[in-house]
């Protein structure tokens, strides 16, 4: 399904249908997150040298524009990144106390 926005597309079953950028993988959070950390479109370009910059530009307009569904896309991932280290770190502990006994 097309949005609003050029350059910017929601396909269910892709991306689990977030909003990324048209011809790619690279969702709209992906950029936001560059831009959180400081990025400049020059560092974003860099990043994904596959990506018009027109592109770039798309995605970063449909992030202001809808800042808190990405924000929230943004925080999940983290959420389940941070899960996913704890459990790591505790099977580790489990592993290296099972060597030990």
């Amino acid at each position: 399904m097309q949005t609003a926005y050029p350059h910017i597309v929601r396909t269910e079953g892709t991306c689990g249908g977030r909003p990324r950028i048209d011809g790619s993988r690279i969702e709209v959070r992906h950029i936001a997150e560059l831009l959180q950390q400081g990025g400049e479109i020059a560092d974003m370009a860099a990043a994904y040298p596959h990506i018009q910059p027109v592109k770039i530009y798309a995605a970063l307009a449909y992030y202001f524009d809808n800042k808190a569904e990405i924000d929230e896309y943004i925080e999940a991932e983290n959420r389940a990144w941070e899960e996913g280290y704890a459990a790591e770190q505790e099977r580790n502990k489990q592993a290296q106390l099972e060597m030990i006994a």
